[in-house]
C-alpha cells in the first residue's frame, strides 16, 4: 500500500465506503457519486470513502484517478496488478482503513444519503447488530431478491441441474425472504446479498470481513454465517433502499467462467457447512 495509505491506518473514520471494481466504468461514476453526496452533504459524519480496481481493462483506473485528484482528502484510489476477487480486495482496504461503520457498494449500484442514516440507526439499534442490509430495487423500482434463507445442497443442486420450476416441483424450499420486502420495521435475516451492505467496524476488527478461500461468490454468505456463528445478528431494514443494476451474470448462459467460479464458490460453502447438505 502507498504511504499515505499507511497514514490513515492511524486514522478511525465514522465511516468509509468500500467500492470493488473490475471492468465496471459503464457504472462506476454514478456509484461514487452516491458514496460522495453522502459524505458532503448527507450523512453529517467523518468518513472517507475508497475505490479498489481489480486489474481493469476499461476505463476504470482513469475514473478513479480523476476523483482522487478532484478529492484527495477523502477519496482513496487503489489500483491492483492482479485481480486479488472480491473478497481479498476488501480485505485489503478493511486492514488499513479503520472505521466504525463500513459501507460495501457494488459499483453498479446507486442510493441516497438518507440511505446511510437509516443504515447507521439501525445499526446501532443493539450492540449484536453485525450487518444491516437496504432493501435493493432494479432501475424499474421493483424488488429485488437480495435477502435469503440460507440455502441447503439439495436445493443448489435441483435448481442448477433442473432449473427453478421443476427444483420447486421436487424440493419446496423457501429461499427468499418476500414477506419481509413491506415490513416497517428491521428484520432478522439469514444472509442478504453483498452487493450493498453495512457492517459494523467492531465486528470487522473482531473477526475479520470476508474469508478469501471465496474468489467470487458466496463470500456474502460465508460472512453472514460468521456473524450468526459468532454470536451477532444480521438485519434486513426494508426502509433503507438503494438501486442495483443487477447482471446475474452467473446464470445468463448455461455455462461460462462466471457460472463455473458460482458452483465451485457453492461446493467451498457446503463442503464447510454439511448441516445444510439436507
Amino acid at each position: 500500500m502507498p504511504k499515505k495509505f499507511l497514514k490513515e491506518a492511524t486514522s478511525v473514520k465514522e465511516i468509509t465506503f468500500i467500492i470493488v471494481t473490475h471492468n465496471s466504468s459503464g457504472t462506476l461514476n454514478e456509484s461514487i457519486e452516491s458514496c460522495l453526496a453522502t459524505l458532503n452533504n448527507g450523512c453529517r459524519r467523518e468518513g472517507r470513502m475508497v475505490v479498489i480496481d481489480n486489474a481493469s481493462s476499461d476505463n476504470c483506473p482513469s475514473i478513479i484517478d480523476g476523483y482522487a485528484n478532484r478529492y484527495s482528502d477523502i477519496f482513496f484510489g487503489v489500483k491492483i496488478g492482479s485481480n486479488l476477487g472480491f473478497g481479498q480486495a476488501n480485505n485489503q482496504i478493511v486492514r488499513y482503513f479503520p472505521s466504525r461503520y463500513y459501507v460495501l457498494v457494488n459499483p453498479d449500484v446507486v442510493f441516497q444519503p438518507w440511505t446511510i442514516a437509516r443504515l447507521i440507526h439501525t445499526i446501532d439499534s443493539a450492540p449484536d447488530v453485525a450487518i444491516v442490509c437496504p432493501k435493493l430495487l432494479y432501475p424499474d423500482q421493483s424488488v429485488q431478491p437480495s435477502v435469503r434463507h440460507f440455502p441447503t445442497l439439495t436445493y443448489f443442486v435441483l435448481r442448477n441441474l433442473l432449473g427453478e420450476r421443476m427444483q420447486r416441483k421436487l424440493y419446496p424450499f423457501k429461499y427468499y425472504c418476500e414477506e419481509l420486502y413491506d415490513a416497517e420495521q428491521p428484520q432478522q435475516i439469514d444472509w442478504g446479498i453483498g452487493a450493498f451492505m453495512m457492517i459494523s467496524g467492531d465486528y470487522v476488527s473482531k473477526y475479520g470481513l470476508f474469508d478469501e478461500r471465496y474468489f467470487l461468490y458466496f463470500e456474502d454468505v460465508q460472512l453472514c454465517h460468521d456473524a450468526w456463528k459468532n454470536g451477532f445478528r444480521v438485519l434486513f431494514d426494508p426502509q433503507a433502499t438503494a438501486v442495483h443494476k443487477y447482471q446475474r451474470a452467473s446464470t445468463r448462459n448455461s455455462f461460462n467462467y462466471l457460472r463455473v467460479l458460482h458452483t465451485s464458490s457453492a461446493l467451498k460453502f457446503f463442503a464447510r457447512h454439511p448441516e445444510l447438505w439436507h
